[in-house]
């Protein structure tokens, strides 16, 4: 096994020991690092985490003692949207890599919504601030401690449901409606979860397959009885040429899922795949 096999192979263990923490001790930055490592097994996490703990400081000597919670987060946005300048990126460059990837993001203060959500998640829990993630269909929120609901994106501003109906209809269309159920707060697996699968959407599309499947297999540590992810998995070793790995994956997913929706066209896939063993 090369010397980078080797970091990624230990990155890997590092991601999974964190999150078969209970929740509350889930370390949010370093599980987005850990994924962000994933196809970098070089990074250095520690420059990243001084950053976040530095943003941290710079929100503290503007506040002064007894300040609550809404002056707490007043100044926190002051630093991170108006300071620096976080922002979401141009629709043109809405599929670039680096926008998902925390230490990036934190360097170009530039990134998807998830992305600045955590930034602003981990800097607001430095501060005492009770601060939440809103995974929305198609946009992730923050809501504050007042129940106030944020666009991280959006320069942290405030938003009201008809402002939640306008970003449903920016990223999904005039067909879905907003309501109160799509408030529910996401869990740091979910959002470690949610990093995941959108990079596996935005490596699938480059076709790099190698990188689409470190995700799936991240995807796997976090979501451990999913049986789609042995799926994935397997169809991206079929990808990659691994044919024998490829059917052997399919079958477990058979196994476990017998009556799946898909079952007849996996059974197509591995036909395919058996012809073209060597």
């Amino acid at each position: 096994m090369s010397q980078t096999e080797l970091a990624r192979a230990a990155n890997r263990a590092r991601f999974a020991r964190l999150v078969a923490r209970p929740e509350p001790q889930i370390d949010l930055a370093v599980g987005a690092l850990c994924i962000a490592a994933d196809t970098r097994p070089d990074l250095d996490f520690e420059p990243s985490l001084m950053a976040l703990d530095d943003l941290a400081d710079r929100v503290r000597i503007r506040l002064d003692r007894g300040d609550g919670p809404e002056v707490v987060l007043a100044r926190l946005h002051g630093v991170l949207y108006r300071e620096i300048g976080f922002t979401g990126p141009r629709a043109a460059a809405w599929h670039d890599i680096r926008n998902s990837q925390l230490d990036q993001v934190l360097e170009r203060a530039i990134g998807l919504p998830i992305a600045l959500a955590v930034i602003e998640l981990e800097v607001g829990w430095r501060l005492g601030l009770a601060l939440q993630g809103i995974g929305m269909p198609g946009h992730f929120i923050i809501r504050a401690p007042s129940g106030t609901l944020i666009d991280p994106a959006g320069g942290g501003r405030p938003l009201t449901p008809d402002d939640c109906q306008a970003l449903l209809r920016r990223s999904l269309g005039d067909g879905v409606l907003f309501h109160s159920g799509m408030l529910r707060v996401s869990g740091r697996r979910e959002i470690l979860a949610r990093i995941l699968r959108n990079l596996r959407g935005l490596h699938l599309t480059d076709r790099n397959w190698s990188a689409a499947l470190g995700s799936v297999q991240l995807l796997a540590v976090v979501e451990p009885t999913e049986p789609d992810h042995e799926r994935d998995r397997a169809l991206l070793l079929g990808r990659m040429g691994r044919f024998t790995e490829a059917i052997a994956g399919l079958s477990t997913y058979l196994e476990e899922r017998p009556d799946a929706s898909d079952a007849s066209d996996v059974r197509q896939v591995m036909g395919i795949f058996k012809g073209r063993r060597n």
